[in-house]
């Protein structure tokens, strides 16, 4: 059962995202419905086992937060606004983490949100990158934007976004080997996300949303059986 701080907490923030989400006008309002609908199941998922309410609904929200931060700070160097996230963009990056914390399985939870994590701010802050990217299929040239696309900086980037979500569980939990297993399963779930960009939605036969949900997917996996 959640204390009257959590719940003050857990109000607080959703308060936050959907002012963020509106003034910034960062979800359309579907999109702003399902994360409030992914926070509230997170909430009571996260009860049922080790992970906590709290604790698994904060996870999610900093996850969007430093993905917004990622999204608002490409916008200030491009000019150029991100298009309103909606239902697929929030289930494609989320489900995989919530279906793990369903199942019980709190390492896969975390290994999702830092897969999505990792590659939010591999795509975002990548396309600052000053050097054409390079089609990971291929490693030829090709224009900034194009699904599968990979610079140095949005490897940098990805690096930093599973990390943070690995220090984060370090923080709380003080296990070296999970942090690390979370860190790696982040840069899977990216590299995976970059081939299957390559290979099927640069070519539409996959929609940015199958592309998400399959390479966390496969980052939730990884960690599950790596410490079965």
């Amino acid at each position: 059962m959640l204390s009257f701080s959590e719940i003050l907490i857990i109000l607080i923030v959703m308060a936050f995202f959907i002012f963020i989400s509106v003034k910034k006008k960062s979800f359309d309002r579907k999109g702003i419905l399902i994360g409030i609908l992914i926070g509230l199941i997170t909430i009571f998922l996260g009860q049922l086992n080790v992970v906590g309410g709290l604790t698994a609904f904060l996870f999610i929200a900093y996850f969007f937060f430093i993905g917004e931060l990622g999204t608002r700070y490409r916008v200030k160097k491009t000019l150029k606004e991100h298009e309103k996230r909606s239902t697929g963009n929030v289930l494609g990056n989320s489900l995989a983490a919530v279906i793990a914390l369903a199942l019980n399985f709190p390492i896969g939870f975390f290994a999702g949100i830092s897969a999505a994590l990792a590659d939010t701010l591999s795509s975002e802050v990548g396309m600052l990158s000053t050097k054409k990217p390079l089609l990971i299929t291929t490693f030829k040239e090709v224009e900034t934007g194009t699904d599968g696309g990979i610079t140095v900086l949005g490897c940098i980037s990805a690096l930093i976004g599973a990390g943070l979500i690995a220090s984060m569980h370090y923080l709380l939990y003080s296990s070296v080997f999970f942090a690390g297993i979370i860190l790696l399963a982040g840069l899977i779930g990216t590299f995976i996300d970059s081939i299957l960009g390559a290979l099927f939605e640069r070519k539409g036969k996959l929609s940015n949303t199958y592309v998400n949900l399959i390479s966390t997917l496969i980052a939730v996996v990884f960690a599950v059986i790596v410490t079965l």
